[in-house]
């Protein structure tokens, strides 16, 4: 009895991403003081990570196409997971599950992605900090209920070296209109351009959202 109840507990486990809709994670890591996230989504033998054409629905050919160095072909192995990239690489990732769901992935936590509302902004101001090495990048958007965002982007570089040390910096202003679907959130720009962001709310009483790798809180 009991190597007939680890055996469809194995069976359940390796099927959380072999059947059904997509699974979409959102993974956290921390370096020193610096939130580190990431989006993990699987789709039969498929995973994806950081899709850069949004989950709902999930374009896994267009993923290949233009993101393929983050998709991969992945095969459960007990607590690891082999995986092979698209750029040829290939890794075995340690991997845990709680009541069956993914929960840490890589040394990073996994949690299953909550969706936004249809009406989750309701003309309010969020702003972003995020730094990687020596760059810096401050966003601030408005999110308006009537499906109209703007957007302000400033980066800066700083760095030093044995001639000179500087900071060089740029910023940007744009608008648009923006649909939610689910985990994904489309901004199109008014000069044509179009941004598909992966997110979620990430409210821990104070009304925060993430977008791609960004933590937004509320002004």
């Amino acid at each position: 009895m009991t190597k007939i109840l680890s055996s469809l507990f194995v069976f359940l486990l390796s099927s959380i991403f072999t059947y059904g809709q997509p699974q979409l994670f959102m993974r956290t890591m921390f370096w020193g003081s610096t939130l580190e996230i990431s989006w993990l989504c699987f789709s039969g033998d498929k995973v994806v990570r950081n899709p850069i054409y949004g989950v709902n629905p999930l374009q896994l050919d267009r993923e290949m196409k233009d993101n393929g160095k983050n998709v991969a072909t992945f095969k459960r192995n007990g607590g690891k997971m082999n995986i092979r990239w698209g750029d040829g690489r290939e890794q075995n990732i340690n991997v845990e599950y709680k009541n069956g769901i993914l929960s840490a992935f890589d040394g990073g936590l996994c949690s299953s992605a909550k969706p936004f509302g249809a009406k989750a902004f309701q003309d309010r101001t969020y702003s972003g900090l995020a730094t990687y090495g020596n760059v810096t990048r401050t966003v601030t958007l408005f999110l308006g209920k009537d499906g109209r965002f703007a957007e302000k982007r400033i980066g800066a570089v700083s760095g030093d070296g044995n001639v000179t040390t500087g900071v060089a910096s740029a910023s940007s202003a744009n608008a648009g209109t923006y649909t939610i679907n689910g985990n994904t959130v489309v901004f199109k720009y008014g000069d044509g351009r179009e941004w598909r962001a992966v997110g979620q709310p990430y409210d821990l009483g104070k009304e925060e959202i993430i977008l791609g790798d960004q933590l937004f809180k509320r002004q």
